[in-house]
C-alpha cells in the first residue's frame, strides 16, 4: 500500500527534504545546483511512500519568477504570455523500482487540487510515456519542441484552470 503526503516545505523535516531531493536528482531531469533551495521554495512538496516508509514517488509545485516562466514560454514559442501561468507542476519523479504502475497520474492528481482555479504549466521531455497523464489532468502541448541543454528536447503543456473548474 502507498500512501501520499502534501506539506509546505517549511512544515518537512531536513530528512524530508533531502529525500526529495534525493530522488528529483535520481530522476535525472533536473539541474542539481540550487535545487535545495528551489525546494524550498516551493509551494507544495507531495511525498509518496512504501508501507516500509521508502519514498517512492514526488512531485511540487511551483511559484517560480517572471524570469524563469518567460524563458520557457520564449523557448517553447507558446501562443499564450506566461503571465497567465504562475503555478508550475514540477519534479514529478517515481523511483525504477516503482514505475510503470500510473504513479505519475496518481502524483499530478494529487498534487492539482492545491492549484485551484490557477492556471498551471509543465515542462517535460518529448516521450509520450513521460507525460501520457497529461491529457487526463486537462494539460495540453503549447508551442513547439525546445532543447533542454541536457541533450533531449522539452515539451510545454499548459492547463487552463477556466476548462476544469470542478477540481476540488
Amino acid at each position: 500500500m502507498l500512501t501520499s503526503s502534501v506539506f509546505s516545505p517549511s512544515d518537512c523535516t531536513a530528512q524530508a527534504l533531502a529525500d526529495f531531493e534525493k530522488l528529483v536528482i535520481e530522476g535525472g531531469a533536473v539541474d542539481p545546483e540550487g535545487l535545495t533551495q528551489r525546494i524550498r521554495d516551493a509551494s507544495r512538496l507531495l511525498f509518496l511512500r512504501a508501507s516500509d516508509g521508502q519514498l517512492v514517488g514526488v512531485g511540487a509545485l511551483k511559484h517560480p519568477g517572471p524570469g524563469y516562466r518567460n524563458r520557457v514560454f520564449a523557448d517553447a514559442r507558446a501562443t499564450t504570455p506566461s503571465d497567465g501561468y504562475r503555478v508550475e507542476l514540477g519534479w514529478v519523479v517515481v523511483a525504477k523500482t516503482h514505475q510503470g504502475r500510473g504513479l505519475s497520474t496518481r502524483i499530478v492528481g494529487e498534487l492539482l487540487p492545491f492549484a485551484k482555479n490557477e492556471n498551471v504549466f509543465a515542462t517535460t521531455r518529448a516521450d509520450e510515456r513521460v507525460m501520457r497523464y497529461a491529457s487526463d489532468h486537462g494539460f495540453e502541448i503549447n508551442g513547439k519542441l525546445y532543447p533542454s541543454g541536457r541533450g533531449y528536447d522539452l515539451v510545454l503543456y499548459l492547463r487552463n484552470a477556466a476548462r476544469f473548474p470542478d477540481t476540488k
